[in-house]
């Protein structure tokens, strides 16, 4: 006569409800708080365990008058729960997110200044607060990110306030600017600096086109006095290290005087109309943005979630 063998285990009978009253019994020590923790009778956690020891044929928990433990198929198999219940707490978010539409990609265009304020905390906390929704973010100039918005290689864009024809905007802060000389140099020992000031010297500047340097050109030509350009480089980095050396004055962000401690540098406010630059964000509009995107907006505070929708 061949022995009786128990019966397969019925795992698909474990429910989440039955997991995650066995995380509640391990960590409160008791089914009786366990059950009180998750709104249940103690009779129906006890037999909800009593199940799952039956379908995995195995002890999970040890009871005693103190209370109950995990014996060590329990301890393995609390590691299995924790990944399960999380794993399906990422489920129910992403189908949350299909069901209302607050999920995709976006695809951000940020130039240098827009980066030198409250934006990089603010799509941190978009992030923490919707993670089904991936943010690709690419630094450019002003021009270049709002050319990839109307070229659709962007959906937003955050960049200085001029050079976006063609594009809806809403403003969203300012970025304060620093004339940057040489530590010896004449105007070194000047509390603020109008940009007319600095146009009887050699200036350096970013070698791509950005928003700010047009409109100091234009300035420049308003005071009938020719810029002199002494280099063009790809970064403000540089452009501090080459005002260091002497070559020039410059234009930058004031956020960039913290980073550069260590050089011979001054940076001195710019007053009047030059003393800070406005923000903006810019979409092709509303109606056309995906929803996601939408969501991006209501979080900065400049457009409602359901605006187009």
């Amino acid at each position: 006569m061949k022995p009786v063998q128990s019966p397969a285990p019925h795992l698909r009978d474990i429910d989440p409800v039955s997991l995650r009253l066995f995380l509640a019994a391990l960590e409160e020590g008791s089914l009786a708080r366990a059950a009180a923790r998750e709104n249940i009778v103690p009779s129906a956690v006890s037999k909800r365990m009593s199940e799952m020891e039956d379908a995995f044929g195995v002890p999970l928990l040890e009871r005693g008058v103190k209370g109950v433990q995990a014996t060590p198929a329990g301890n393995a198999l609390a590691t299995h729960v924790r990944m399960v219940l999380q794993s399906m707490d990422r489920m129910r978010r992403e189908m949350a997110g299909f069901a209302t539409g607050v999920r995709g990609s976006i695809r951000l265009a940020v130039s240098v200044a827009a980066l030198s304020g409250e934006l990089p905390a603010q799509i941190q906390s978009f992030r923490r607060a919707y993670p089904q929704i991936d943010i690709s973010l690419e630094e450019g100039t002003t021009q270049e990110v709002f050319r990839a918005v109307l070229d659709g290689q962007a959906d937003v864009a955050v960049g200085s306030d001029f050079g976006h024809d063609g594009l809806q905007v809403f403003a969203c802060g300012r970025c304060d600017l620093a004339a940057v000389v040489p530590g010896q140099h004449l105007l070194a020992d000047r509390d603020t600096l109008d940009y007319a000031q600095l146009l009887p010297f050699e200036q350096i500047e970013l070698n791509r086109d950005n928003g700010i340097s047009a409109v100091f050109q234009q300035a420049a030509q308003d005071a009938g006095v020719a810029r002199r350009i002494s280099a063009r480089v790809s970064s403000h980095e540089t452009i501090c290290m080459l005002v260091a050396r002497g070559m020039g004055v410059a234009v930058v962000p004031m956020y960039l005087k913290a980073r550069h401690a260590n050089l011979d540098i001054r940076f001195i406010p710019l007053s009047g109309a030059w003393s800070s630059t406005s923000l903006c964000i810019a979409v092709l509009g509303l109606e056309a943005l995906p929803p996601a995107a939408r969501v991006l907006l209501a979080h900065l505070g400049v457009a409602e979630a359901g605006a187009a929708a």
